[in-house]
């Protein structure tokens, strides 16, 4: 036992001499924890540095490929000998040649020699293929019935009246009435409300024709075209239907042709619109081919036996008139007119305006005397440039006051309606007292008896229309509103209209102005 225990101190005494304190410890871990961080990023060390030397590299090879070699300039400095350049020598201008004046000389157009140009009209040829246009400024008393040129193109006042400025200017002018005029507006809209889908009017076969005349009618004389804000559209497509309506001259006695021909040649002249032109010609050339020799018209345009209808004539003369202001060139035009011109004188100087009558039999008149006939035939005068002829002068007195007096709704004459849309405009036309007269009287008439919707409902049957039926209305609605636009729609012309200064007339309606040649005034 004391040789273990002898043992066992020389051992203590050797662990006591290899044993580490805690600092060493610390000391050898320290050094430890250096060397392993120094090891773990060793590596990512090298690699990153590997990579980004390998990426300059490989930009400095890329940036190579494209550096373009600075090309040798080499500046040389030479000495340039000036050289003095003279100056040319003056060129002496050749004195103007004395030219002789020439005198003026004004064109003087005789009867005689307007009756020997060949029926083709190509002297009147249309060189102008712009659009007319209306100037809101345009001076109404600069503006005639019809243009004063071949065509309607040549002078865009021709509808100047038409225009907003130009309404406002004629309605204050010539008397119209705030209260009348706003009632046009409101039978405009009752007829854009009542226009059928395809751009029609009324009801029932031959009498829709006619009616959409007198409908696209009574927008144009108000200055509605196809570009207005409020009527542009109904305008647009009652022009499409009109053009597109196959030509008939066998319902209701081709009165429907008739004032398709005049809606459809006014609309021409106000829009330019180039699918009117062929339709419009088209039109007129049955009109032409259908004159009786006398110079008036029969139902359907028969010829042969020399039945002269001035009321169905009356249509076809506004057409005329019309056409010939739109720059219709259809050979024979001008002579229509003329053949009109006579016929009408010649049936008023053998009596009075009557409805029919025959070359065959100088006794067939028929109808002598009615108020209609009478209006007929003085406004288709007054259109053609013939207000002051001597032939009218009794018809403008008895329609200033026998007609006059039975310009009543309530208990209106045969035909009335239809003989108050020519008789205004014959007052109209006329001036003076007989107009004062007239327009006080028909604008009571007419704004007293309007309904409430915007139609006036004609109370009897007129040329088979009944007036509760919704062509009826209608009718009789184109018919009223037309003579409220008589302020602007057809500026008085002639000498003795309110148009006062009118131009100087030869025997027959033809003159040479500034703007060319006028056939009517």
């Amino acid at each position: 036992m004391s040789e273990y225990y002898e043992y066992e101190e020389e051992f203590d005494e050797i662990d006591e001499q290899y044993v580490l304190s805690e600092d060493d410890i610390w000391a050898i871990q320290e050094v430890y924890r250096r060397k392993k961080l120094i090891d773990s990023l060793i590596g990512p060390v090298i690699s990153t540095v590997f990579h980004v030397g390998l990426i300059i590299i490989l930009a400095i090879l890329i940036t190579d490929q494209y550096k373009e070699e600075a090309p040798d300039i080499e500046i040389v400095m030479q000495e340039v000998e000036e050289v003095q350049v003279e100056e040319p020598p003056a060129i002496e201008e050749p004195e103007p040649e004395e030219v002789e004046e020439a005198e003026a000389v004004s064109p003087v157009l005789t009867v005689t020699a307007l009756e020997n140009v060949e029926a083709s009209d190509t002297a009147l040829e249309d060189v102008n293929d712009e659009a007319p246009s209306t100037e809101d400024d345009s001076t109404i008393d600069a503006v005639s019935d019809v243009v004063i040129s071949p065509s309607a193109f040549a002078s865009p006042s021709i509808f100047g009246g038409r225009s907003a400025g130009g309404r406002a200017s004629a309605v204050a002018k010539f008397g119209g009435s705030k209260a009348g005029q706003a009632n046009l507006l409101k039978a405009l809209w009752w007829l854009a409300k009542v226009q059928n889908p395809n751009g029609s009017w009324g009801e029932g076969n031959g009498d829709v024709t006619a009616i959409t005349g007198l409908a696209l009618l009574t927008f144009l004389a108000h200055g509605e075209t196809q570009i207005s804000k409020d009527f542009g559209m109904t305008v647009q497509k009652a022009m499409d239907w009109l053009a597109k309506d196959p030509v008939s001259t066998k319902s209701k006695h081709a009165y429907p042709h008739a004032i398709k021909s005049y809606a459809i040649a006014e609309a021409y002249a106000m829009t330019g619109v180039s699918m009117l032109e062929s339709k419009m010609n088209e039109c007129i050339r049955i009109i032409i081919d259908g004159q009786q020799e006398g110079g008036c018209f029969d139902y359907n345009y028969k010829l042969g036996n020399e039945r002269q209808d001035l009321s169905f004539g009356g249509w076809n003369y506004q057409a005329l008139k019309a056409a010939y202001g739109a720059g219709c060139q259809e050979s024979g035009l001008q002579g229509a007119i003329y053949k009109g011109i006579d016929w009408l004188k010649k049936i008023s100087a053998d009596g009075e305006f009557c409805y029919t009558t025959s070359n065959n039999d100088p006794q067939s008149k028929k109808a002598e005397g009615r108020h209609s006939m009478r209006a007929v035939g003085v406004l288709c005068l007054q259109l053609f440039g013939e207000g002051d002829c001597h032939e009218i002068k009794d018809d403008l007195q008895k329609i200033s006051t026998v007609d006059l007096e039975e310009y009543n709704w309530k208990k209106p004459p045969t035909e009335s309606l239809y003989g108050w849309y020519y008789a205004t405009q014959t007052m109209f036309q006329a001036g003076g007292p007989m107009w004062k007269n007239w327009n006080r009287k028909f604008q009571k008439v007419l704004n007293d008896n309007q309904h409430s919707e915007g139609y006036w409902p004609w109370p009897i049957k007129c040329h088979g229309v009944d007036g509760d039926s919704l062509t009826g209305k209608v009718y009789a609605t184109t018919l009223c509103a037309l003579q409220l636009t008589v302020y602007y729609r057809y500026l008085p012309s002639g000498k003795g209209g309110l148009g006062d200064g009118g131009e100087k007339k030869v025997d027959k309606p033809l003159m040479v102005e500034e703007e060319g040649l006028n056939l009517i005034e």
